[in-house]
């Protein structure tokens, strides 16, 4: 599992992968494993003959980067990709919102002493101007004790946000923007409807859906999440111009309820973020696992795949 492909300074949740990286780690891939794409896996495990070795590779969100820097990679060396796209996102020219609210708190340098109102919530924010070392807090992941009021700050909001209603999140943004001076970098937007397009060119890369809004599924009432499914679902199956077979559940939340929804609304497997290996024996399609690469020398990638 990958999002990004792109050296960024600041990434909370370790979503990004060097470029130089990430052509070891696939030229490895390309040399020592199975590699094929997620349907031809699937198929391989419904017909119980797919190899011990096998990997398919994935990414999530839609973010640019991956046709810039990951797609070239991937046409070189012949290695197929399923690209989970948040379609709400498509052609709107702005940032996902983790990462502006990153760049907005994580990477401003100006001090701040007021109260921030998100939803029904108040977030204190109150730092000096530069509050840690630029190493520590360029290395610091949101899983990780807070190292910084800012960073405090960071998480708090994200949490709050993660689970809000669209409409509610939106505005509380909006409210973030006017406090905040975050210069987009063009790399980290996501793809626009002709990006995604040129993605897909030629035979190896495919679509998959990761809802509209990327909201946790199960934070929405049960309509609302129906139609996150099935609406991702029509707005890949339009820009691919074919069916599409897979799907990625936001945050890799889901239950059963959800897991059946998808099955029911006609997407053929999904993926979850649980790190895990297949097992083989024991079989849930709408729940198969996978494993987040990290930002790393080849041989903890190796290390990672011997695991």
């Amino acid at each position: 599992m990958y999002h990004r492909v792109v050296r960024v300074q600041h990434d909370p949740w370790g979503i990004a992968v060097d470029p130089e990286f990430f052509e070891e780690q696939i030229d490895y891939v390309k040399r020592h494993r199975s590699v094929m794409s997620m349907d031809e896996l699937v198929q391989q495990l419904n017909r119980k003959t797919l190899p011990a070795d096998a990997v398919a590779i994935t990414f999530d969100d839609g973010y640019r980067d991956n046709l810039i820097q990951a797609r070239p990679v991937l046409v070189r060396h012949g290695v197929p990709a399923c690209m989970f796209l948040t379609t709400g996102y498509v052609d709107r020219n702005v940032p996902f919102w983790w990462d502006e609210l990153a760049a907005m708190i994580l990477a401003s340098r100006h001090s701040m002493h007021c109260e921030q109102v998100c939803g029904v919530e108040t977030i204190l924010l109150d730092w000096p101007a530069l509050d840690a070392p630029a190493a520590a807090t360029n290395s610091w992941r949101a899983w990780d004790e807070p190292l910084t009021a800012r960073q405090r700050a960071y998480v708090a909001i994200w949490r709050i946000l993660q689970r809000l209603p669209e409409e509610e999140r939106n505005a509380t943004m909006d409210s973030l923007r006017l406090r905040f001076e975050a210069i987009p970098d063009p790399v980290a937007m996501p793809m626009t409807a002709h990006e995604v397009r040129s993605f897909l060119e030629g035979e190896l890369m495919a679509l998959g859906a990761h809802s509209v809004t990327h909201s946790p599924l199960t934070s929405l009432n049960r309509l609302e999440s129906r139609r996150e499914i099935a609406l991702s679902g029509q707005q890949c199956r339009i820009l691919a111009g074919e069916r599409v077979h897979g799907f990625a559940y936001p945050h890799g939340d889901m239950n059963s309820e959800v897991q059946g929804d998808v099955e029911a609304l006609g997407f053929s497997w999904a993926c979850s973020t649980e790190g895990a290996w297949l097992d083989r024996d024991q079989l849930n399609l709408y729940a198969l696992p996978r494993i987040a690469v990290p930002n790393a020398p080849l041989r903890t990638f190796i290390g990672l795949m011997r695991a």
